[in-house]
C-alpha cells in the first residue's frame, strides 16, 4: 500500500489488489489449513469434549423408538379388555367364515345387519332413530312480578330477587324516547292547527 497524500482512485486501487492477493492465498493454501471440506466439530458445552453427532442421531432415534412402542401398548391398554376381547371374538368369527363354504357376501350382510342393530349410548346419530315426543312442550319457570322493562324485552329469571341493581340507563333512555315521540307529536299538531 502506499502512503502520504492519496487521490480515492489510488486507495480503491491498492484495496483491490490487497484484496486479490488474500483470496488467492485462501484459494492456493491446503484444505488442512483453510479447512475447506472439513466436517463440523461439535462438542460438549460443559466439558469441551468432542460429541459423535452420529452416535448421538441413533440414541435419538432408539429413544423416538421406544416412546412409540410405549405409546402403542399404552393406546392398546385403554381400549379395555371387553372391547379387546369382542374384536377378537369378531376376528375369530370372520376367520371362520372365511374359511367356510357358505357364501362371505351373505354372512358380511348379516353381520352389518346385526351390528346396525346394535345401540350404544354414546351413539350421536342415535337421536335421529329414536321416536321424538314433539307435542309436548318444555315449560321453564318463570318470575311472577313486576319487572322494569328493557330494550330487548328479556324478562329476568325466575331466581331474580326483584331488586333493580341497574345504572338507571335503561330508565333514562325510555325516558328519553318517550320525551322525544311526544315532543314530535305536539310540534305536529302545533304545525296543523293553522290550518
Amino acid at each position: 500500500m502506499r502512503y502520504g497524500l492519496q487521490t480515492a482512485a489510488s486507495i480503491k486501487e491498492d484495496a483491490d489488489r490487497v484484496h486479490e492477493r488474500h483470496l488467492r492465498r485462501l484459494r492456493d493454501a491446503s484444505s488442512d489449513i483453510s479447512g475447506r471440506g472439513a466436517k463440523t466439530v461439535y462438542r460438549d458445552p460443559k466439558s469441551g469434549k468432542e460429541i459423535d453427532i452420529d452416535a448421538l442421531n441413533q440414541q435419538e432415534r432408539e429413544k423416538q423408538e421406544r416412546r412409540e412402542q410405549l405409546r402403542e401398548q399404552h393406546s392398546e391398554w385403554n381400549k379395555g379388555l371387553v372391547q379387546q376381547r369382542a374384536k377378537d371374538e369378531e376376528l375369530r368369527l370372520l376367520e371362520n367364515m372365511r374359511r367356510s363354504d357358505t357364501v362371505a357376501l351373505d354372512t358380511a350382510k348379516l353381520l352389518d345387519n346385526e351390528n346396525r342393530a346394535k345401540q350404544h349410548w354414546d351413539d350421536p346419530a342415535r337421536g335421529f332413530l329414536v321416536n321424538k315426543i314433539s307435542d309436548v312442550a318444555t315449560v321453564y319457570p318463570e318470575y311472577k312480578g313486576y319487572a322494569p322493562p328493557n330494550r330487548f324485552g328479556i324478562r329476568p329469571g325466575y331466581r331474580w330477587d326483584g331488586v333493580d341493581r341497574s345504572n338507571g340507563f335503561e330508565k333514562q333512555l325510555f325516558e328519553a324516547k318517550a320525551s322525544s315521540s311526544s315532543r314530535r307529536a305536539q310540534d305536529y299538531a302545533y304545525s296543523v292547527a293553522d290550518m
